[in-house]
């Protein structure tokens, strides 16, 4: 994958992800080593590993390309994950992806949701 194609990737994945990051906010991210990128064939998975009170999460954030390279790539990460002390794997992507992942012990968890907070909107 080149690097014009990785950025590309980015993009349309952040698109899918909600508007919280550029694509030179992800970059930085995984240049200071706070999220980690993984390619295998023709896909790609950025993941971050959040820390919680009760455990620790590796979660896999930014997912585009092949979902089945994709998938590929999940025995290498959370044989990683499991060395950080990852307990559990969190996802964010398309209802596809989980119908392709599920074979493999993926579940929809809950449904996600966005609203954006205004001081003059009704945010209670």
């Amino acid at each position: 994958m080149t690097e014009a194609e990785k950025l590309t990737r980015l993009e349309k994945a952040l698109a899918y992800s909600g508007p919280t990051h550029t694509v030179a906010d992800v970059v930085a991210l995984i240049n200071d080593r706070r999220a980690r990128w993984w390619e295998a064939g023709d896909g790609m998975i950025v993941t971050e590993v959040h820390a919680f009170p009760l455990q620790k999460a590796i979660h896999y954030w930014l997912i585009a390309g092949e979902l089945r390279d994709c998938l590929s790539l999940e025995e290498r990460i959370n044989a990683w994950a499991i060395g950080e002390g990852c307990t559990v794997a969190t996802a964010c992507g398309r209802r596809g992806w989980g119908r392709v992942a599920a074979p493999t012990g993926w579940k929809e968890w809950f449904p996600n949701f966005i609203k954006p907070l205004t001081k003059e909107g009704d945010n209670v």
